[in-house]
């Protein structure tokens, strides 16, 4: 069972940096653009802090409430899916992998179209 798990816990984890790298594109592009920590691998130790930041100015930026709302969001869910990772990594249970695979899939849903509004409409308006 524990392979089953450590390979569960490996897509996890893998989803958690390909959710961090679309977080940071979105940054990139942001009115004002925000510097994330990138490195081949960032201690989350650097990462959550970065994500809270980004989270906590989400409402300041200038742009709509909708899109505000999205780079939110898509933060908040990341980081639960961090926090949940680490339980699970602390003691694996199925619901807690799960659950952070879930938030990865809402963050991700948030921060892809906000990165797409920000590339075209966003760059006009």
């Amino acid at each position: 069972m524990a392979d089953h798990e450590d390979e569960i816990m490996q897509g996890v984890a893998l989803s958690i940096s390909v959710t961090y790298t679309l977080l940071v594109d979105v940054c990139q592009v942001l009115p004002v653009p925000i510097t994330m920590p990138v490195d081949r691998h960032i201690p989350v130790t650097d990462a959550y802090p970065a994500i809270q930041r980004v989270a906590d100015l989400a409402g300041e930026l200038p742009m709509g409430e909708a899109q505000s709302m999205r780079l939110y969001m898509g933060c908040i869910q990341l980081l639960a899916g961090i926090d949940l990772y680490g339980l699970c990594a602390t003691r694996y249970m199925d619901s807690r992998a799960e659950g952070a695979a879930v938030n990865l899939i809402h963050a991700n849903s948030q921060l892809e179209p906000l990165l797409l509004w920000l590339r075209t409409d966003g760059a006009t308006g």
